[in-house]
């Protein structure tokens, strides 16, 4: 529940008033004066033309229908917190309400009717969607009938408080825009919100590093599997199923924000590998210079941190490869990439790759990929039919393979590990087109297996045998 002494400063004001900068008054007639500011967790302003479409729709309907002339437009509230920064002025950062009033603003632009505007962005890509836009509007404005519209005429009620402890609150269960935020939007909020309570003067800093790493939600739910899909979880957390995209939001918050320690230390867990002489005992030892997948995390640094590592290890190994220098695991990648009907086994397959990755950095990488890939991608084969999402998880907790690679000394261990899993290959849709067949010719060709494809009983027998033989060969 949000604590009422802090919501003391409620009131109704025009959209021109609010974004010219004019003092407030609230129901209480006490005078608001400020400057409205956008704090460095808010998301970027992401809205498209479908919102503005929309937006401008409703305005003008409200127009129309008006039985009452030039009757105001109510067009919801906007959630306000106040900052003072150091006794100079009073911010107003929004904390609800950005994308309808950037929107607003500039219609009230295009039309030359505002042009006195407080509002600042400094996120790049906040800045780079208001400019497509204007261009927008300013090439539609006659169509839009831009002109009919009159920013005096749309009211907002506001409410301010002075905690920010409230104002987050607001921020997270928000939702009357139309763009509902995402759980990378929240976790930003949340570890940029940790910055400012214990190292305020990095938070500006770190806001730019978190926009700079793009898109985050592939390899945080990678990272949501990788930490869930674990069979000593204490938990007992299941990854939502792919389509239901709020329970996954909900899990992803929760991860990666409420159970995330307030300690503000900066920690990597990882393995220490220290080796003694045989004689003195002196002792050498080596760490690697990594987060582990299934640390636990402090918020801050800590986990924004942790996030741009794995963001790093996603987009370098597998999104876009450039370890150009580690030629053959480029090349087995991009063929992998490639392959049909492999949506969810390649989900899996990343998991288990950041993992190993994060623990044995690039050492023999690309023979872990192909010992990996038989493992991974076993469900290809041994399935009758089609591979479904739900059956992911269960072979993951089966089989323990994200767990054995999470908990193996050495790189050795893993390969022994993958070389023992039972392979099994189902003739079933071997003897016409299928992605089946499909994907066994592809692992064919790659792996130069001689393998006679006419009779599916053979075919399913020979290439167990065929490509086994080729995968455990490796690092031999």
């Amino acid at each position: 529940m949000l604590s009422i002494p802090n919501l003391i400063k409620v009131g109704v004001c025009t959209v021109e008033q609010l974004l010219s900068g004019h003092s407030l008054l609230t129901t209480e007639s006490h005078k608001i004066e400020g400057i409205l500011g956008i704090p460095e967790y808010q998301r970027p302003y992401v809205w498209g033309q479908k919102q503005i479409q929309r937006l401008i729709g409703d305005l003008r309907e409200h127009h129309k229908n008006s039985i009452v002339q030039d009757s105001p437009y109510y067009l919801g509230s906007v959630i306000l917190h106040s900052k003072d920064l150091h006794s100079q002025y009073i911010q107003l950062n929004i904390i609800d309400g950005q994308q309808r009033l950037t929107t607003l603003a500039l219609i009230g632009y295009v039309t030359g009717k505002m042009c006195q505007l407080t509002l600042r962005y400094h996120s790049g890509l906040s800045i780079k969607q208001i400019k497509k836009n204007l261009a927008y509007l300013k090439k539609n404005k006659e169509q839009l009938k831009l002109e009919e519209l009159d920013l005096s005429k749309i009211q907002m009620s506001f409410v301010i408080t002075d905690s920010e402890d409230d104002a987050y609150k607001f921020f997270e269960t928000q939702n009357t825009g139309g763009v509902r935020l995402s759980g990378v939007d929240i976790i930003k909020a949340h570890h940029l919100r940790a910055l400012s309570k214990d190292n305020s003067k990095y938070q500006t800093y770190y806001a730019k590093k978190w926009e700079a790493l793009g898109d985050l939600q592939n390899v945080v739910l990678s990272l949501l599997k990788g930490r869930y899909w674990n069979h000593l979880n204490l938990n007992k957390k299941d990854v939502p199923f792919y389509k239901e995209s709020n329970k996954i939001r909900n899990e992803i918050v929760e991860e990666f924000s409420t159970r995330t320690s307030a300690n503000p230390i900066d920690i990597a867990y990882s393995m220490t590998n220290v080796c003694y002489s045989a004689i003195t005992r002196t002792a050498q030892q080596y760490l690697q210079n990594s987060y582990h997948l299934r640390q636990p995390l402090n918020a801050g640094i800590n986990s924004i941190s942790y996030l741009e590592y794995f963001q790093y290890l996603y987009l370098n190994y597998y999104q876009d490869l450039t370890v150009h220098y580690l030629e053959e695991y480029c090349q087995f990648l991009t063929w992998l990439k490639e392959l049909k009907g492999c949506r969810f086994l390649e989900e899996l397959y990343v998991i288990g790759l950041m993992l190993y990755i994060c623990q044995f950095g690039e050492y023999k990488l690309e023979i872990f990929a192909k010992k990996f890939f038989r493992v991974a991608y076993s469900k290809r084969v041994s399935n009758e039919k089609a591979v479904r999402a739900n059956s992911i998880p269960n072979f993951v907790l089966e089989s323990k393979v994200l767990d054995q690679i999470a908990t193996s000394f050495t790189a050795e261990q893993i390969f022994n590990y993958l070389d023992q899993f039972e392979l099994k290959v189902d003739d079933t849709g071997l003897d016409k087109d299928s992605i089946k067949k499909e994907f066994i010719i592809k692992t064919i060709e790659h792996f130069h297996l001689q393998i006679d494809l006419e009779d599916p009983k053979k075919c399913a027998q020979e290439f167990l045998i065929a490509f086994n033989k080729s995968i455990m060969a490796l690092g031999k």
